[in-house]
């Protein structure tokens, strides 16, 4: 399922095969688990059938995936058919958070441990996770306004807002100006706290360019990247994201270039699963032979230069 959020993107950007991701958003809804859930992940063969696997951030992609093949397509029979897979997917998040002394909401920490965020080993999840939420209500509204529904609209945006007040209550640290998951610094928690328009455009704007600027190494955020680093082409997209996100253009081109051109020159004419320069033998299942060479999350330059750096 987060593969297929980006695929799609990369999708709208070039060959505009649109049925195939409505077929794949149908195979999601069709294949849920008791309860509703949607799972990380569909076989197609011998028969429809969902994979074991549930991830919390995954599951809630599919309300962003839906809103954005809606703002391509404009098909109304998707949108009647799949609005209510998309907003059971929410209204569980929320169900899943407890409320702060402040009157916020936090997600509770061992639902954290089911979301995927990326491949780094040791990184503590639970601010990540929280600003997904927060970022596929965004999306949810907006489907919901689309269905007309109102009352949903507006509940939704006081969800948003009780999860903001819950991270900044639970996660920001005033002094060191960065979002901190339960003991942890990580680039990971900025980057989606930023994408999910937690701290303000000012904070954001200072939290990225920390990260990419990378070059004092007293920083404690910055001390953080070597030991929580990005694992993962799918990682490096929401990084380059959320550079976009605060304003950091240039930065995010010059990083797209560095990192998907760092795998061009080692020899790549399809989009690589797993991708570390320093380290090409990588992998996380223990050896690069079993990698996926062809990969719908890596494939996202595609999308990136036609939407913001095709000048």
């Amino acid at each position: 399922m987060g593969d297929l959020r980006l695929q799609a993107a990369a999708n709208y950007a070039t060959f505009r095969q649109n049925d195939l991701v409505k077929r794949c958003l149908y195979l999601f809804a069709g294949s849920r688990f008791p309860g509703g859930r949607v799972a990380a992940c569909v076989f197609t063969q011998p028969t429809v059938q969902a994979d074991d696997t549930w991830l919390f951030d995954y599951s809630l992609f599919f309300a962003v995936a839906l809103e954005e093949y809606l703002q391509e397509t404009d098909d109304t029979e998707a949108l009647s058919d799949l609005y209510d897979v998309a907003m059971q997917q929410i209204e569980m998040s929320i169900r899943m958070c407890e409320e702060t002394p402040g009157g916020g909401l936090l997600l509770k920490k061992e639902t954290a441990a089911d979301a995927f965020i990326d491949w780094t080993e040791e990184l503590e999840k639970r601010a990540a996770a929280q600003a997904v939420i927060i970022y596929a209500i965004r999306y949810a509204r907006r489907l919901a306004r689309r269905k007309n529904d109102y009352s949903q609209a507006s509940w939704l945006m006081e969800q948003q807002e009780k999860l903001r007040k819950g991270a900044m209550e639970a996660f920001w640290d005033e002094e060191k100006k960065c979002f901190i998951s339960d003991g942890q610094i990580s680039a990971h928690s900025q980057i989606w706290m930023v994408l999910a328009d937690v701290p303000s455009p000012e904070d954001s704007a200072e939290l990225m360019g920390r990260i990419c600027a990378n070059d004092d190494k007293e920083d404690v955020l910055l001390k953080s990247l070597d030991s929580y680093p990005f694992a993962t082409p799918y990682m490096h997209h929401y990084y380059v994201m959320a550079l976009l996100r605060a304003g950091l253009k240039e930065q995010a081109r010059a990083h797209m270039r560095s990192y998907w051109g760092s795998m061009l020159a080692a020899g790549a004419d399809t989009f690589w699963e797993a991708w570390n320069p320093d380290d090409p033998g990588a992998s996380p299942y223990g050896g690069a032979v079993i990698n996926s060479y062809c990969h719908a999350w890596s494939c996202t330059p595609a999308f990136l230069i036609t939407k913001y750096f095709n000048e």
